[in-house]
């Protein structure tokens, strides 16, 4: 089921469908990534209880190793609606027998969206029912460009923190590797897009000491401020490589608590760097924010 929120200016849609929230028009434009196969069918995944690919498609939990999904399962789950008003939505969802499969333990797991008068908030409320780790993150994709008289690369990001204390990786075959030189694309805090910085994966910032990135147009201006405090990582993220064969106009600003598998890691949940723990009934909460600039 989908519900549609508004605040002034702005509108969005939201879906029990994975808990999505699948539009936001400001001001007649829209932001949100629409989804197409022809490039990426997805818009604005929740990623939970791992972030991106676990070493060889599974995770240990106190010494069993469960399958897991690229990404964990909750994108696929179906939630119910918990709280409505004109301007918010609550969703959640919980473990069931098919959770149980990949992840042994009792949750909770709830996600907010908030309209703003020139933005949106989507943060998730993880409830613990037995003690438990876990990770956690987003992938939200938004147009770029966002007007059709744009390319992709008139676009920069524009990071809050520029004081090159950053640690910028790219994952190669979707594993993290020690071994991989670091990058050095961000210069003075800019980003400019390039396709081309996307031929083996995605590119992931931590280290950041202000989590906030814009994402503007070199021509214009316009763009979207995404902030994203209370969670340790980045991943920037565009196919380079479509079914289309065409250049895909959408980025991904995804917020993590939590990293792709690295090639010398154990594989047990509670080595993996960033990773969450919650004692039983303890309740985690972290969130991100969107703004028209």
């Amino acid at each position: 089921m989908n519900y549609t929120l508004k605040n002034g200016i702005t509108t969005a849609e939201c879906t029990t469908d994975g808990g999505e929230l699948i539009s936001f028009v400001c001001d007649g434009t829209e932001y949100v990534w629409q989804g197409d196969s022809d490039f990426w069918g997805g818009r604005a995944p929740h990623l939970f209880p791992v972030v991106c690919s676990p070493l060889d498609g599974s995770v240990v939990y106190e010494g069993v190793s469960y399958p897991m999904p690229k990404h964990g399962f909750i994108r696929g789950a179906s939630f119910h609606t918990i709280e409505l008003s004109p301007n918010r939505i609550v969703f959640e969802t919980k473990n069931n027998e098919n959770t149980m499969r990949s992840f042994p333990y009792r949750f909770n797991f709830r996600v907010t969206h908030a309209l703003l008068e020139n933005g949106f908030q989507t943060s998730y409320t993880v409830i613990a029912g037995d003690d438990m780790i876990f990770n956690l993150g987003g992938h939200p994709a938004f147009n770029c460009p966002f007007f059709q008289e744009e390319s992709f690369e008139d676009y920069e990001l524009h990071f809050a923190d520029n004081s090159d204390e950053y640690i910028m990786s790219i994952t190669e075959e979707g594993y993290m590797n020690p071994a991989s030189a670091k990058l050095n694309r961000i210069k003075n805090g800019i980003l400019p897009l390039r396709y081309s910085d996307f031929d083996r994966d995605a590119m992931i910032v931590e280290n950041l000491a202000e989590k906030k990135v814009d994402l503007v147009s070199s021509v214009t201006g316009h763009g979207i401020r995404f902030s994203f405090e209370g969670f340790d990582a980045l991943g920037i993220w565009t196919p380079y490589s479509t079914p289309s064969g065409k250049p895909a106009p959408f980025l991904c600003l995804e917020p993590w608590r939590g990293l792709p598998a690295s090639v010398d890691e154990s594989g047990k949940a509670e080595d993996k760097k960033y990773s969450i723990k919650l004692a039983s009934g303890e309740i985690f909460s972290v969130g991100y924010e969107i703004r028209v600039i």
